[in-house]
């Protein structure tokens, strides 16, 4: 007639250490304690960016030394750059100036493109640098391209300003030459990395919250 009790096993051994794993564990819906940040977790994009960036200029300069860049490309780019700007003077009414190899010339002046005034070396810097940013390849692509085209025109225009300075103002060429020109042109291959890194990291972390909206 009676009903039959179950017993209960509260406060047994194994009660107490199925309570003590529940707790620790965490009740339904809660998460598990977050795993510390390490250094590499705050560092490590950084740190790659770095040793990517290494690597890609010690593989420029170890290529810029092989015998056909030395003896066939430098060549050949020093003297596109001599033609270039005797074309953009003769069109700016400077028709007495002429090309000899790699040298501007003209009656009253003359200068010599050579190797350090190419703008290669501050465009294997950025190319450098903007390959190595943690962005989409597509967008590195394309800011590589026409970041070295920028950069290469802004060289054409430093070879006129040293020709124009050597005919106009020859006082000052080795100062413009060495120290001006030498020094903006390094700070201008960072400053375009850093502007259009800045621009495409923020446009990444905007496509990405647009994707998660």
């Amino acid at each position: 007639m009676g009903q039959k009790h179950k017993k209960s096993d509260k406060g047994t051994p194994a009660a107490l250490e199925r309570a003590s794993t529940s707790q620790s564990v965490g009740g339904p819906g809660e998460s598990p304690p977050k795993r510390p940040r390490t250094w590499f977790d705050t560092h490590g994009r950084d740190l790659r960016f770095l040793l990517t960036f290494i690597c890609l200029m010690a593989i420029y300069y170890a290529f810029s030394t092989t015998s056909t860049m030395k003896d066939r490309f430098f060549p050949w780019y020093l003297d596109a750059n001599a033609r270039a700007s005797v074309a953009v003077l003769r069109t700016f009414n400077y028709p007495d100036v002429v090309q000899q190899g790699e040298s501007v010339v003209s009656p009253r002046g003359s200068i010599t493109v050579a190797r350090g005034c190419d703008a290669i070396e501050p465009s294997a810097l950025f190319v450098s640098a903007v390959l190595a940013s943690p962005v989409a390849l597509g967008s590195r692509l394309l800011a590589a391209v026409v970041g070295t085209a920028l950069l290469l025109s802004i060289n054409l225009f430093r070879i006129i300003s040293l020709f124009l300075c050597a005919v106009y103002w020859k006082s000052a060429f080795n100062v413009m030459h060495l120290d001006v020109w030498q020094a903006l042109f390094i700070f201008l291959a960072i400053l375009l990395w850093a502007l259009w890194a800045a621009w495409a990291v923020k446009r990444e972390k905007k496509q990405q919250a647009d994707v998660r909206a």
